[in-house]
């Protein structure tokens, strides 16, 4: 009861972090709109383009187009719960106060392999395309050279990470627009301007069908997942909480231009989805059709340093998902430890840190590849409840558009991740409900070691 009576104060009252215990607020609605297209990347259809294309039958565009509608019901929830509690734990701050602390506790826990996973999955696809250019070098300090950096940036707080993402965003925007530009004058010279105009690029009625555009979605979907790392910096952002949720929303839809524009263009040019040699390097063989050698070299070097950006984002964003559960201490202290003068949660940073590099060494890619998936999609399943929960049930705000808001979309939202989790394969499944079940155990360590020391009980949160 009394920690349903803490859920129903906070929807009245949002969160508000102690000056003690504060990040530094740097981010801006810019420096949060790019934080956000660092961590979805939009160079990362470049990489799915090939398994996209032949998986859809050549409807890559309408594949990331289903993928935004389903991704845009869940983005309302964020930005509704956003607004609501501004606090630095995102999915697991949301999900505790509008649901329960335990369940909050499951959910942060859960998304963590998400945040894990995807720095660990670009920066070792990163070390992987930079050995192609420096054969010689091992791979364990390939690796460094993209771990070290990051943790660095990150330690020296949100000031640098705004400018290293600021850089990085315009070397992938650099990228898509020179390798759109090569395709355009390709496209032109095979046969005038009408072809820059063409509906094969969308839609073609001799290879479609509803069953491989519905697979071609849920492939689709990995692109979008990070676009909630938006909301765990909403501590380090000078903007309201409003205009936090309302920055995830750009930056998913800023992103789905990128994606949908390439990928159009790529289309047009390589309309045979079987001609691949290979189908993880499709996009290249399209790059090296267009703009030859150089072309090709240029967008492997910028996926390259992708991982810098994307790793840097997400250790950021797993950072503070571990601070605001250590802050709540459902987690040992240790996590909550801000950097006097630099105010980064530099003990989460350097855990973060040595966990990502040891998994980049040891992990394979397909199972890095299954169980970031599943985190994601649990923590999307429960914030969009939580949405349900927390305005629907317990505020009772049903009439007009609070029918869409609070019922509809987290309902819709529930339902196409949770379609898309069931349909992954068995190891994913596994691996990812084996980590929850370690969640529940470590939570209910946590609960007992607090209990035995007279310490402040993890459920009952000061809102």
């Amino acid at each position: 009861m009394e920690a349903s009576r803490t859920s129903d104060a906070a929807i009245q009252k949002p969160y508000a972090a102690t000056d003690a215990d504060q990040l530094k607020k740097v981010f801006k609605t810019k420096d949060l709109v790019v934080f956000g297209l660092v961590f979805m990347a939009p160079v990362s259809a470049q990489t799915l383009f090939g398994e996209l294309s032949m998986v859809s039958r050549g409807h890559a565009v309408l594949s990331y187009l289903v993928a935004l509608v389903a991704m845009i019901f869940t983005a309302a929830s964020y930005g509704k719960m956003a607004n609501a509690f501004p606090a630095a734990g995102s999915t697991y701050s949301y999900t505790a106060k509008a649901i329960h602390p335990a369940v909050g506790f499951i959910a942060g826990w859960t998304i963590l392999l998400d945040y894990l996973m995807m720095p660990i999955l670009l920066t070792k696809l990163s070390a992987l395309f930079s050995l192609e250019l420096l054969p010689n070098v091992p791979y364990w300090i390939m690796l460094l050279v993209f771990f070290v950096p990051i943790t660095l940036f990150n330690y020296y707080g949100t000031v640098i990470t705004a400018r290293v993402n600021m850089v990085m965003t315009a070397a992938m925007l650099f990228s898509l627009v020179i390798f759109i530009l090569f395709a355009m004058i390709h496209l032109v010279r095979a046969g005038g301007i009408g072809n820059l105009f063409e509906i094969e690029g969308i839609f073609n009625i001799n290879t479609f069908s509803m069953d491989a555009l519905a697979a071609g979605a849920s492939i689709a979907v990995l692109s979008y997942l990070g676009f909630d790392a938006v909301t765990t910096m909403a501590e380090d952002s000078k903007e309201t909480g409003k205009i936090v949720g309302r920055a995830a929303v750009i930056a998913l839809l800023f992103a789905s231009f990128f994606y949908i524009l390439q990928v159009y263009f790529a289309t047009l040019v390589a309309p045979d989805f079987n001609a691949f040699s290979s189908q993880d390097t499709a996009f290249f063989e399209i790059a090296t059709k267009v703009g030859g050698g150089a072309l090709a070299t240029v967008c492997t070097v910028i996926i390259a340093i992708t991982g810098i950006a994307t790793g840097l984002a997400g250790q950021s964003s797993g950072s503070r998902i571990l601070y605001g559960m250590g802050r709540d201490r459902v987690l040992p202290a240790i996590f909550a430890r801000l950097h006097p003068k630099h105010k980064s949660p530099y003990a989460s940073i350097m855990i973060l840190a040595v966990t990502g590099y040891c998994g980049a060494l040891l992990l394979p890619l397909s199972l890095i590849f299954s169980i970031m998936v599943f985190g994601a999609l649990i923590g999307f399943t429960c914030v969009n409840i939580s949405v349900f929960v927390a305005f629907f049930m317990k505020k009772k705000q049903r009439s007009g558009k609070y029918l869409l808001l609070h019922l509809l979309f987290p309902l819709l939202g529930v339902f196409v991740c949770l379609n898309i989790l069931f349909g992954m394969d068995a190891i994913g499944i596994t691996v990812g409900f084996s980590w929850m079940m370690t969640g529940a155990i470590v939570l209910l360590l946590r609960m007992r070691a607090v209990k035995k020391s007279g310490g402040k009980d993890p459920f009952k949160l000061d809102m």
